[in-house]
C-alpha cells in the first residue's frame, strides 16, 4: 500500500498534526473548505487522535489531537495577519442512527439536510456559535462529548456509536469599507469505527447501532469507489446522512485528509487490512479527480 506518510507507534500527536492537517487550515485560512477524517475499526484511536485533550494541575487546556490544534493554529494565524478581521463560529453534531443530533443544543435532533442554490450542503436548524479564544473551543468540544453516544463493547470499553463532526467556519475580510468576506469551513470528522458482531459481542440496541455505522461506512466506501472510476456517472451520496453531508468533501471545493488508524495486533488483521483497502482507494480517487485526497495511516498501540 502506498499513502502519503506512515507514522509508527513512536509518532507524537504534533508529528500526526503536522503530517496530515497543518497545510489544510491554511487552505481554509485561504477560502476552501478543508476536511480531515480520521477512519479505521473501533479501538484504533481515531477519537484520540482528533479529540484529545489533556490538563494541567490548574485545570488549563493543552491542545494535543488535531481539533484543539487546529482551532490553536487558526487563532494564531489570525493574530499575526494585521490586515484582516476575523470571525471564527463552531457547530458540533453527531450522526446516529441516521439522525443528525446537534451536540451542543441535544434536543434539536433528527435534522435535515439542505442545499443552497448554487449547490452547497448544509445542515439546517444548528446551533452555531461565535468563539473568540481556543478555550471557548475546547469548552465546546466538552459539552458536545458529554451528549455523544458511547457504549461498552468487547472490543472497546468507550465505543463511539456515531459519527460525529465538529464544524469550523473562519470569515475573513479586509477592515474597512469593504463588503469582500473570503469564507472557509472546517470539517473534522470522527467516524465511528467498523465492528464485527462475532468480536464486539453486540446485542440488541448495540446491534442495531453497528449495523448502522456499518451501512453507513459501507456507503462511504461505495461513494470513494465511484469518484476513482472514470467510468461511473453517478455517485450515490445520497445513500447516507453522512456521505449527503460529505458531498462537497468527497468531490468538491474542499481539500481532504484521511487519517487511516489501524490496530497493530494479528488478532485484527482482517479489519487492518480492509482499512488499509479503504486508505488505498481514497488515493486511487484522489489521482483520478482533483488532487484535494490524501490518505494517512496512524499506527498506535
Amino acid at each position: 500500500f502506498k499513502f502519503d506518510a506512515v507514522l509508527p507507534p513512536s509518532a507524537t500527536q504534533a508529528d500526526v498534526y503536522n503530517v496530515s492537517a497543518q497545510a489544510v487550515i491554511q487552505d481554509v485560512l485561504d477560502g476552501y473548505n478543508g476536511t480531515i477524517m480520521a477512519y479505521g475499526q473501533t479501538g484504533a484511536g481515531k477519537t484520540y487522535t482528533l479529540s484529545d485533550m489533556v490538563f494541567d494541575d490548574v485545570g488549563s487546556f493543552h491542545s494535543t489531537g488535531i481539533i484543539p490544534r487546529s482551532a490553536a493554529d487558526i487563532y494564531i494565524r489570525a493574530e499575526r495577519d494585521k490586515d484582516h478581521e476575523y470571525r471564527i463560529s463552531m457547530s458540533y453534531i453527531q450522526i446516529y442512527m441516521e439522525m443528525i443530533q446537534d451536540l451542543l443544543r441535544p434536543e434539536n435532533s433528527n435534522l435535515s439536510i439542505r442545499e443552497t442554490e448554487a449547490g452547497g450542503i448544509f445542515v439546517a436548524g444548528i446551533e452555531e456559535v461565535q468563539v473568540k479564544s481556543i478555550e471557548d473551543v475546547m469548552k465546546l468540544l466538552m459539552i458536545g462529548d458529554r451528549n455523544r453516544r458511547f457504549a461498552f463493547t468487547r472490543l472497546n470499553a468507550h465505543s463511539s456509536r456515531s459519527h460525529t463532526i465538529a464544524m469550523l467556519t473562519v470569515e475573513k475580510k479586509a477592515p474597512g469599507i469593504s463588503e469582500k468576506v473570503l469564507v472557509g469551513k472546517l470539517f473534522l470528522v470522527d467516524l465511528a469505527g467498523s465492528e464485527r458482531l462475532k468480536k464486539s459481542g453486540s446485542e440488541g440496541l448495540r446491534a442495531s447501532e453497528a449495523m448502522s455505522v456499518n451501512m453507513s461506512l459501507t456507503a462511504l466506501g461505495k461513494c470513494i469507489s465511484a469518484r476513482a472510476d472514470p467510468s461511473v456517472l453517478h455517485v450515490p451520496f445520497r445513500d447516507s446522512k453522512l456521505t449527503r453531508l460529505l458531498q462537497e468533501s468527497l468531490g468538491g471545493n474542499a481539500k481532504t485528509s484521511l487519517i487511516v488508524n489501524i490496530a497493530p495486533c494479528s488478532e485484527y488483521l482482517q479489519e487492518t487490512l480492509s482499512s488499509l483497502q479503504f486508505g488505498a482507494r481514497v488515493s486511487v480517487a484522489m489521482l483520478k479527480t482533483i488532487a484535494i485526497y490524501k490518505a494517512f495511516c496512524f499506527v498506535r498501540r
